[in-house]
């Protein structure tokens, strides 16, 4: 289905995985909490880019304040979520059905499991399992699934 980079297995001292350490939280599979606020990235945000680093290891996944008249000039222009120490980094293609439009807009952000009981992402309200990658899910079909050690939100005026 999709290509899977895996560098290393990441682990604390005592041979264990570790969670993702975030500085946001996804909400409702939607929402984008970080510094006191809650941005809709799917209704108010098109998704513009993936900065993918080989070398460094990182990726940075880039959205920009849509233009609808529903939307709030008063809301962040842009949002950023920088991920670093990337041990796996996977892309499933998009749906060739969907029109290109649905390319930029967030489906659904969660966690990916490779176990037989995970179809498709999928959000949970406890803490996620150290094994499960994090995901991003757009309209057009296409998910980008990854396991880092950092996953920072920023926040640009």
């Amino acid at each position: 289905m999709g290509v899977v980079q895996e560098f290393v297995q990441q682990q604390d001292g005592d041979g264990q995985l570790k969670s993702l350490q975030t500085n946001y939280k996804i909400k409702n599979g939607i929402y984008l909490a970080v510094d006191g606020l809650e941005l809709d990235l799917h209704n108010n945000y098109n998704f513009v880019g993936l900065e993918y680093s080989i070398e460094k290891r990182a990726a940075k996944f880039i959205w920009q304040r849509g233009a609808g008249d529903w939307i709030q000039e008063t809301l962040p222009k842009n949002v950023e979520i920088n991920f670093e120490r990337i041990l796996v980094f996977e892309f499933r293609p998009r749906d060739s059905e969907m029109p290109f439009s649905e390319d930029d807009c967030l489906s659904n952000a969660g966690f990916l499991t490779d176990k037989d009981w995970g179809d498709g992402v999928f959000v949970t309200g406890g803490e996620p399992d150290p094994n499960w990658k994090t995901a991003f899910e757009f309209r057009s079909g296409a998910v980008i699934a990854l396991k880092a050690e950092t996953g920072t939100a920023k926040v640009l005026v």
